[in-house]
C-alpha cells in the first residue's frame, strides 16, 4: 500500500494520520453486502473500490450461509419456511419469479404487521429474485462443482475471489474509526487504524456495512427487548459479536434510526455444539424433529414446539433457558423413519443426519448438559423442576397425543407422539443469538438519511446494518431473506454508486 502524502489531525485528538489513501467507493466492511456492492460496483464501471475489515480475515456474516443459489427449476427455496410448511402451490416457491416476489413481498410485510418500509422492501424482493444469476455470473468454473464445504461458507470464499478478479482492493485488520465529513456535511472517506498507525481513506462515496451490533453491550442494551448485565453468560452467540462500528460512526455523522431493530435467531436446538450439522443438533432441532417438546425450568410446557418461530417464546424465559423432552420411543422412532423432507428445503436431501448422534449424546451427557434417566422425577431433580410438576405436563402432553389433539397449544396432529417409553432423555438450552438487523434508516437507493429523511450525501448502508426490513423478529417467511437481502442491498448501492452516485 503506498503512500500518497498528507498529514491531517482526528479532531478527537491529535493524533498525525501516517498515511492517507483514494478511492472511488470506500467500503467499511467485508460481509456480503459489503462486497456485493464492491463487485456491482466495478461490474459498473468503478475505478479504485477499498474494502477494510476489521477481522483477520474477510467475510464477516457470509462465512455462516450455504451458497444460496436457485435450484435447478430456478425456484430459490433456501430458508423459505415461516411455520415449516412450504407445501406444493405455495406462491413463494411459484416457477414466475413475478408472483414470487410478490407472495414474499405480502409474506415480509404481513410478518411485520406493515410496521416496515415496504418501498425499501419492495425493493430488496425484486432485487432478491436475481441474486442466483448474479451470483452464478461472478462464479468461476471451479466454483460450480458441488462440495461438502458448499453447505457452510462458500459464499464467503466466492464473493472473496470475486472481489480480487474485478480488482477490488481488501485491507484486513484495518478497523474504521470515524467518518470525515466535510464542511457542508458531506462524507468524504474514513479514518481507519493500521499496523498501530492512523490511515486516512478517502473517497467519492463510503458506503457501510459492518455486520450488525450483536456484540456490543452498549447498543444491545438500547435495543435488545430482554437485555440484562448477565446475556453474554445467558444466552448463546452463534454469529460474530460485531459490535456496531459502522452504525455508531453513522449516528455521529448525523443519521436517523429507522426505529425497527429485529433479532435473527438460530434454528432451535442444543446451541452450545456450535455446529448446525451436528447428529445430535439434528435430532433436537424442532424443525427437522418437531415430535420432541420445550419445559421452563419449572417443568411447564410454554408453546408449540412444531412452529420454526416457537423460539421467539424463549425470550420470556429466566436466563432463556429451556430443556428439550423425548423418551426412547419417540427417539427410535424418529432415527428410523426420519424427517418430513416434503416439509424441509431439499438441500437436505441424501444427507447423513444423524450418523454419530449415540457418541455426541453421550458426550453431553458426560458434560452434563443432559440427562437420562427411566423416569420424570429424576430428570426432574436434575432440571430443579417441581416432579409434580413435570409430571403432570407430560400426563397432560401425552393424553393430547391419545386424542389426536393438542387442546393447548394445536400442535400438528401428525407429530404427537406420547412419551411412554424409557429411558427418558432433557437437554438443556437456551435463546442462540445470530446477529441483529437495522437500525440505519435508509431510502430505496441505500442512501443512509439523516433525521428529516434527506440523504447525507456520500453515505450509503447495505446488509444487517440497514433498518427498515423487520419488525422485532427477522421475516423468515421471506425466501432467504437474510442472505438474500445482504446481498440485494449491496448490489443496489453498488450499481447506484457507480452509475449515479450519492447526492
Amino acid at each position: 500500500m503506498s503512500s500518497i502524502g498528507g498529514v491531517v489531525s482526528m479532531t478527537a485528538n491529535e493524533q498525525r494520520v501516517a498515511e492517507v489513501m483514494e478511492a472511488d467507493l470506500v467500503i467499511v466492511g467485508c460481509g456480503a453486502g459489503g462486497m456485493a456492492a464492491a463487485i456491482a460496483a466495478k461490474d459498473k464501471g468503478a475505478g479504485k473500490v477499498i474494502i477494510l475489515e476489521k477481522l483477520h480475515t474477510p467475510g464477516g456474516n457470509a462465512i455462516f450461509p450455504p451458497l444460496p443459489l436457485a435450484d435447478q427449476d430456478g425456484i430459490p427455496r433456501f430458508a423459505c419456511m415461516d411455520d415449516n410448511r412450504v407445501l406444493a402451490g405455495d406462491l413463494r416457491l411459484n416457477p414466475d419469479p413475478k408472483v414470487r416476489a410478490d407472495a414474499n413481498f405480502r409474506s415480509a410485510m404481513e410478518w411485520n404487521h406493515w410496521r416496515g418500509d415496504a418501498r425499501l422492501i419492495r425493493a430488496l424482493v425484486d432485487k432478491f429474485e436475481t441474486n442466483s444469476d448474479w451470483l452464478k455470473s461472478v462464479m468461476t468454473p471451479e466454483d460450480m462443482i458441488p462440495s461438502p464445504e458448499d453447505m457452510r461458507g462458500k459464499l464467503a470464499r466466492v464473493l472473496v475471489k470475486a472481489c480480487k478478479n474485478a480488482g477490488v482492493e481488501i485491507y484486513c485488520d484495518t478497523p474504521v474509526k470515524k467518518l470525515v465529513q466535510d464542511a457542508n456535511g458531506r462524507v468524504t472517506g474514513v479514518l481507519a487504524e493500521q499496523n498501530g498507525k492512523t490511515i486516512e481513506v478517502k473517497g467519492n462515496n463510503v458506503l457501510i456495512s459492518t455486520g450488525g451490533f450483536i456484540g456490543s453491550k452498549e447498543l444491545m442494551a438500547k435495543y435488545f427487548h430482554s437485555y440484562t448485565e448477565n446475556i453474554y453468560e445467558d444466552m448463546c452467540f452463534m454469529g460474530l459479536l460485531h459490535t456496531g462500528d459502522g452504525i455508531k460512526m453513522a449516528f455521529e455523522a448525523g443519521a436517523a434510526s429507522d426505529g425497527t431493530v429485529a433479532f435473527e435467531w438460530e434454528i432451535n436446538r442444543m446451541p452450545w455444539l456450535k455446529n448446525p450439522a451436528s447428529p445430535l443438533t439434528n435430532l433436537l432441532n424442532n424443525d427437522l424433529n418437531p415430535g420432541v417438546i420445550w419445559v421452563t425450568p419449572q417443568g411447564e410446557r410454554f408453546v408449540d414446539e412444531s412452529k420454526m418461530n416457537a423460539t421467539n417464546s424463549i425470550y420470556r424465559l429466566k436466563n432463556k433457558t429451556f430443556y428439550i423432552l423425548f423418551d426412547e420411543g419417540q427417539k427410535a422412532k424418529f432415527l428410523k423413519e426420519g424427517p418430513d423432507f416434503s416439509l424441509l428445503p431439499d438441500l437436505l436431501r441424501g444427507l447423513d443426519l444423524f450418523g454419530g448422534v449415540e457418541e455426541e449424546l453421550q458426550q453431553q451427557l458426560t458434560q452434563g448438559r443432559m440427562k437420562v434417566a427411566d423416569n420424570w422425577e429424576e430428570i426432574a431433580e436434575w432440571m430443579g423442576a417441581d416432579p409434580v410438576v413435570l409430571r403432570e405436563t407430560i400426563e397432560e402432553y401425552n393424553s393430547f397425543c391419545d386424542q389426536g389433539h393438542d387442546a393447548k397449544f394445536l400442535k400438528r396432529t401428525n407429530v404427537l407422539t406420547a412419551f411412554r417409553t424409557g429411558p427418558f432423555y432433557a437437554a438443556k438450552s437456551t435463546l442462540a443469538m445470530l446477529v441483529t438487523r437495522g437500525p440505519l434508516k435508509v431510502n430505496t437507493q441505500m442512501q443512509v438519511l439523516d433525521k428529516n429523511d434527506e440523504p447525507i450525501p456520500g453515505l450509503f448502508a447495505a446488509g444487517v446494518d440497514i433498518g427498515g426490513t423487520d419488525s422485532d423478529t427477522y421475516a423468515c417467511g421471506a425466501a432467504c431473506h437474510s442472505i438474500g437481502w445482504a446481498l440485494a442491498s449491496g448490489r443496489i448501492a453498488g450499481e447506484r454508486l457507480a452509475t449515479g452516485g450519492g447526492r
